[in-house]
């Protein structure tokens, strides 16, 4: 007897609980997002005088850079050779 009692006594409190978490959807949804900046590396690993110019063995994380404001386009991500030809105007200072 005292077990009735205590449904009784506890189904109204049960009640709004049970509407609260059946009344919605029954599914959850969630979105997450992230952005990851990469700076642009470029890095000279080998100079080469050639005629006409340099040829430089260079590593980059992008497809084109820009050297005396002349850009330059590379064939790759990665390690590539790179010519930059020579100006009898400029001298070109290599630091390694």
């Amino acid at each position: 007897m005292k077990r009735l009692v205590l449904t009784v006594l506890l189904l109204p409190l049960a009640l709004p609980c049970a509407a609260a978490s059946g009344a919605g959807s029954s599914r959850a949804t969630g979105h997450i997002s992230f952005k990851v900046h990469v700076p642009p590396v470029f890095k000279v690993l080998q100079t080469t005088p050639t005629a006409g110019g340099y040829e430089y063995r260079v590593w980059a994380n992008m497809k084109s850079i820009v050297i005396d404001g002349k850009e330059h386009r590379l064939t790759r991500v990665g390690e590539t050779t790179l010519f930059v030809p020579s100006s009898k105007d400029a001298i070109i200072v290599h630091g390694l």
